[in-house]
């Protein structure tokens, strides 16, 4: 039977919540859903370290070169930067493959 993540605040601000399913802090592995309020602009350039894979469920989810919406799928390849935001709030599924430890 699947365990059920519970939502919770985020380390990035109070207009968005967290529901983790798996997180692994020494390999970088993590996946989770991440939901965002309307109005909600990350206040730091977020750089990455790992690939991250993003899936749109809802709403509509900016960075500096689109704006997308539910069913669009994003690559944000490991040194890729950007600095996020949602004009009418959003929900995605985020995926970082991470590292296998050394």
């Amino acid at each position: 039977m699947p365990t059920r993540a519970a939502w919770s605040g985020s380390r990035l601000g109070p207009a968005l919540a967290e529901r983790f399913f798996t997180a692994n802090a020494a390999t970088g592995k993590l996946t989770m859903l991440v939901q965002w309020d309307a109005g909600y602009r990350m206040s730091v350039l977020e750089r990455h370290l790992y690939d991250e894979h993003l899936y749109i469920l809802s709403g509509t989810f900016v960075d500096e070169r689109r704006a997308c919406r539910p069913g669009t799928y994003i690559l944000c390849q490991a040194g890729s930067e950007h600095q996020c935001s949602t004009p009418d709030g959003c929900t995605f599924l985020e995926i970082v493959p991470g590292q296998p430890p050394s």
